[in-house]
This record gives structure tokens, sequence and C-alpha cells, in this order.
């Protein structure tokens, strides 16, 4: 209610709940403005009622005293249960013939290899139930330590670009107009592998197994047929 109201309410004559509203915090001005009193009748009521009771300014609730306003927390991330990103995970080994790949170019499989790069750590820190652990089991040997895993991966891309290379005679490239997903995978990797030699990451013995395996891996991707 404010004081525009006074012309349609009369004053708000309860002295009981003048002092209510002293007690609960508000000013006397406050007090007079909302009860359309006279300022110095509230005044004088409130310090009479003082000198009565001096207990009164103790019991007062000043702002300080009030509860401050809680600010609102932000919602938790939704995380998707176990069970469904297992069976997504299942799904992608059973149609695949194989787990996912850090380098792929999908979305979804880069985030299904994260997710399982999370459960073998969790595995390892023995923070996995045994329930979890058997499900994964019935996948293949999704299991190890994550530095035996990254050689292994390196070593199967590898492999998997030596294959395409003696396939279709040439570099990978995946804006080739029939580019599959393997090709757009490999021309990643590779382009992957002439980054970090040029930042001097790639170790010595992946260097030595590009120059010889793919003497041209340093260069643009030209055709490697001769004739």
């Amino acid at each position: 209610m404010n004081c525009d109201d006074s012309g349609e309410w009369g004053p708000a004559t309860s002295r009981g709940e003048w002092t209510l509203m002293y007690i609960r915090g508000l000013t006397i001005r406050q007090i007079a403005t909302l009860c359309r009193i006279d300022y110095e009748k509230v005044r004088l009521h409130i310090r009479s009622r003082e000198r009565r009771d001096p207990t009164i300014p103790g019991r007062r609730l000043l702002v300080h005293d009030q509860p401050a306003p809680v600010p609102p927390q932000p919602a938790a991330p939704y995380r998707e249960p176990w069970e469904d990103k297992f069976a997504l995970l299942r799904s992608f080994v059973q149609d695949r013939g194989r787990f996912p790949q850090q380098l792929s170019p999908n979305p979804e499989e880069k985030g299904l290899h994260r997710w399982l790069r999370h459960q073998r750590a969790r595995y390892t820190e023995g923070r996995m139930t045994e329930d979890q652990s058997r499900q994964l089991d019935t996948l293949g040997q999704w299991r190890g330590n994550v530095i035996g895993d990254r050689e292994t991966h390196w070593r199967t891309v590898h492999n998997q670009l030596l294959q395409f290379i003696q396939d279709s005679g040439r570099m990978p490239h995946r804006q080739n107009e029939n580019a599959t997903e393997l090709e757009a995978t490999l021309d990643i990797w590779i382009q992957t592998q002439r980054a970090k030699a040029r930042a001097g990451k790639l170790t010595p013995t992946r260097r030595e197994i590009l120059d010889r395996t793919v003497p041209s891996w340093k260069t643009t991707r030209a055709s490697l047929r001769s004739g």
C-alpha cells in the first residue's frame, strides 16, 4: 500500500501495528507514510513504547539483521546416465566393429571416445563398479592405461593410412567429392602429425616411421602413383 491511496483509505491508527512494524525493521518515517499518520505522532508513540519496554531496541530487526536474499544458483549441468552412454557405445561398437576414435570428424564419435577414456581412468583409479566393468568387458578389450592406448591408436591409424595409400595411390583428402568417413579421419590425422612436427612435438620414433613408410607425409596431398 502506498501514500497515494490516502484518498480512498483512512489513517491506520492502530498503535500496536506501529510498534510491530518498528520491531520488524521499518523506520518511523516509513511507518508514518504507510499508515498515513503524522511523522511526529508515530515518533512520540515509538519513543514512549521504548521507555516502557527497554527491550524493544534490542528486539528490532535492522536491515543488517534481516536475511539476505539467496542468489539463484545455476542449474547443475545435465549428465546423461551411465547406462544410456553405455548403450550408445555398445550400438557404435556393434555397428562399426571397433571402438570410437579420438580423431574422428564425427562429434558424436569423439564424444563417445572421451566417455570411454573417462571410464578407463575410473577403472584404473578404482572408482568403477563391478557391474559397469562387466558390461564394458562384453564389448571387447577396452581396458589399459592411457599411454598404451594412445600408442596403439597411433599405430592403428598409421596402418590404416598405409592401406589407404596402397588402395588409392594418393594421400587422403577429406574434401574430395567421394571422401569416406575413414578418408576424412586419415586426412585430419596426417595434418595433425605435420602440425606436431612443425611444433617439435612429434616423437623421433613416430617421425622415423612416417619418413620411412610415407615419404611424402610432410608435403601436400599429391598423387603417389607413377605414370
